[in-house]
């Protein structure tokens, strides 16, 4: 069985922005149920598909291919009976992946869609906190 996979930049933002997030030591899935309506660029039905980043934090060509291969495999074990589902998942890897057992990448996996927690919005930067300063000349509010 073979897991549809995200491949353009612009699914990869959606699932990041608009997605529910679970962390685990190995890797964080991000996790966004698409509408049933929803186009598909294949135009085939709407079901779960999977992307993986490995970025080069995680370590040279040869650990990130291995990393992806290892959580490919993974996901393919632990999403089985989820394929229908749809929904699109991201998976961020860490460096871990590389180390960590493999029926506990699968477990966890496994419980990525249902325990994803719900995205938070980003805080205002000190600079939107901050309060103008009023204008010279202007009079005193005070």
């Amino acid at each position: 069985m073979r897991l549809a996979r995200l491949t353009q930049r612009k699914e990869f933002l959606a699932a990041a922005e608009h997605g529910r997030r679970f962390r685990s030591s190995a890797f964080m899935a991000q996790v966004r149920d698409a509408a049933p309506d929803e186009p598909r660029k294949d135009g085939g039905p709407v079901a779960l598909r999977l992307g993986l980043t490995a970025s080069r934090k995680t370590g040279n060509a040869v650990k990130r291919n291995r990393i992806r291969r290892r959580l490919r495999e993974a996901a393919k074990q632990a999403l089985a009976s989820q394929t229908e589902r749809p929904c699109d998942i991201v998976i961020v890897a860490r460096s871990d992946v590389l180390t960590a057992r493999f029926k506990t990448l699968v477990a966890d996996l496994s419980i990525a869609i249902d325990r994803a927690k719900p995205h938070k919005p980003r805080e205002a930067t000190f600079a939107d906190r901050r309060r103008p300063l009023p204008k010279r000349g202007a009079p005193s509010q005070a």
